[in-house]
């Protein structure tokens, strides 16, 4: 059967305007430069492409993909929604850590740390809902 990769992330927040701004942009520097907006009907687990001013989902995604699926996520508006208790990490370029540092600050990260321990370069914070969230630049493994 085996395992090809994660397909795409959900994420659920109980006020989508508080954050879309933030993803916004953290989405924008990862390289995911397609949005689109979508309704999900929780019930029926429909899913349907929505306008920029009836949409309860902000998808991000990267454009002009050729030969594999395109980097994927969302974030869904869900009423009730607590911020996840697991992390969500991003890879990035060992290289652009004390650039993401100043990009976190600037774009509304909060309670953002660097880690110390040279076998785990990565910064972990959270989106301004509390969702916790890290930039991970290990290098590949071979």
């Amino acid at each position: 059967m085996g395992f090809g990769g994660f397909d795409h992330v959900d994420m659920r927040v109980p006020a989508l305007g508080a954050v879309e701004r933030f993803y916004d942009e953290l989405a924008r520097r990862l390289g995911l430069t397609g949005k689109r907006y979508s309704t999900v009907e929780f019930g029926g687990a429909s899913w349907s492409e929505a306008t920029s001013d009836s949409y309860n989902t902000v998808e991000y995604f990267e454009e002009h993909v050729h030969g594999r699926r395109p980097l994927f996520f969302g974030v869904i508006e869900e009423a009730g929604a607590q911020p996840a208790r697991s992390r969500l990490a991003f890879a990035v370029d060992p290289e652009t850590l004390d650039e993401w540092m100043s990009v976190l600050e600037a774009i509304g990260a909060r309670d953002i740390e660097r880690e110390t321990d040279e076998s785990y370069p990565a910064i972990f914070f959270t989106d301004p809902l509390g969702t916790r969230l890290e930039v991970c630049a290990r290098p590949p493994r071979a």
